[in-house]
């Protein structure tokens, strides 16, 4: 079987920001590369030192050099389609909202092979989002008025794109049911999967957060948590990157002398894990809509850290397995559950034991894998 995946990024170019979807990408390229799939992989990138070509671990990388971010997701699409005529692949994987669901699209539907898309959020579905996105930003006047047009036509090619898909696969219940809500098609839930070798690191009374510093992840928040919470010997740390130096500013300006917190800045994906791997309790604060199943929920319970949850509460995991909680909105619930955990250490171990056993066995299965390659492997005229 000869594997394209489309990406709009690769984890390990130094060049791009890291987020969930590229996470994924990564681990699933090496699973599917382990499981004898020859793997094509294409990216974009900034780095003008890569060849067209790299063969890396095994997996064969095709670079698309950006030259310039004017209307990019434009440009992009015959280069894909092309390097998709030098691969023939036999089936295609795209993961996440873009452009590339379209590529993937017409190549298979005119190969006839599959196309299998994931989804990576819980408005993952949602049609005409960027163009929302657009309406609700606070650009004025002329600017945002000459970029409406380029947003419908994007947004057209991306609904296109996921009407397409052969194969929808879902990361949570929620998704699922939005898939088959708006598209009208049954997504298949799969878990996310993670390659993960245990350390021995010893844990500390750490609280994390660690995401990207932007309103949808809302770190205020989190410090707004730690400012009101009376945290006896433990430590707070806050890690993320943004290019928004403006806002970078306003957040660091709300850390108080109270509860001081420990700030990190921009932390690469391969040094994340040992901040996991050291702390008890993770954080999350994002908007009800910014994430689907957080990699950094993931990295914590294969870490033994027990996640706490202003919203996102995938596949009511928290409770049903009592490996963390979900606020459901509420701050001072959340704030409540903090305090609790605290001053509770044997409730706190027996959640993150919880976790360990919940995680290895739910993302770390090798069956994750083999049911992707059985969805690969079903005929078109049979989906």
């Amino acid at each position: 079987m000869r594997l394209a995946i489309l990406a709009q990024a690769y984890l390990y170019d130094n060049t791009v920001s890291i987020n969930g979807t590229l996470v994924q990408l990564h681990h699933l390229a090496f699973g599917f590369k382990h499981a004898g799939i020859e793997v094509h992989y294409i990216a974009l990138t900034e780095d003008k030192t890569k060849p067209e070509k790299s063969i890396i671990d095994g997996i064969h990388f095709y670079w698309v050099q950006i030259q310039s971010r004017l209307l990019l997701w434009k440009k992009i699409m015959p280069l894909y389609y092309n390097i998709l005529i030098e691969i023939q692949p036999s089936v295609i994987y795209v993961r996440g909202r873009n452009v590339l669901q379209y590529v993937a699209g017409v190549y298979a539907k005119k190969n006839n092979i599959q196309y299998v898309w994931g989804t990576n959020g819980d408005d993952s579905a949602e049609f005409w989002k960027n163009t929302k996105r657009l309406k609700l930003s606070k650009k004025i006047g002329i600017k945002k008025l000459g970029l409406y047009p380029f947003k419908i036509v994007e947004d057209f090619f991306i609904n296109k794109g996921m009407k397409m898909a052969n194969v929808i696969i879902n990361q949570s219940l929620h998704q699922q049911q939005e898939t088959k809500r708006i598209l009208n098609k049954n997504g298949i839930v799969l878990p996310s999967y993670f390659f993960y070798r245990k350390t021995n690191m010893v844990k500390k009374n750490h609280i994390l957060w660690l995401a990207s510093l932007s309103p949808n992840k809302q770190p205020e928040l989190f410090l707004r948590l730690i400012d009101t919470c009376d945290l006896n010997d433990w430590k707070a740390i806050l890690g993320g990157g943004t290019k928004n130096k403006m806002y970078e500013s306003k957040i660091k300006s709300l850390i108080t002398n109270k509860n001081s917190v420990r700030v990190l800045g921009e932390v690469a994906f391969k040094d994340s894990f040992k901040y996991y791997e050291t702390s008890k309790i993770y954080i999350n604060t994002s908007k009800p809509d910014a994430d689907g199943l957080p990699n950094a929920y993931i990295q914590s319970w294969l870490s033994g850290t027990v996640v706490l949850s202003l919203h996102h509460d995938p596949n009511n995991w928290m409770g049903t397995h009592n490996i963390g909680f979900s606020a459901k909105g509420d701050f001072n619930a959340l704030k409540e559950k903090l305090k609790r955990l605290i001053n509770e250490p044997e409730m706190l171990e027996t959640m993150s034991d919880n976790a360990v056993k919940f995680a290895t066995k739910t993302f770390t299965d090798s069956t994750i894998i083999q049911n992707y390659i059985k969805l690969f492997n079903v005929p078109v005229n049979e989906r």
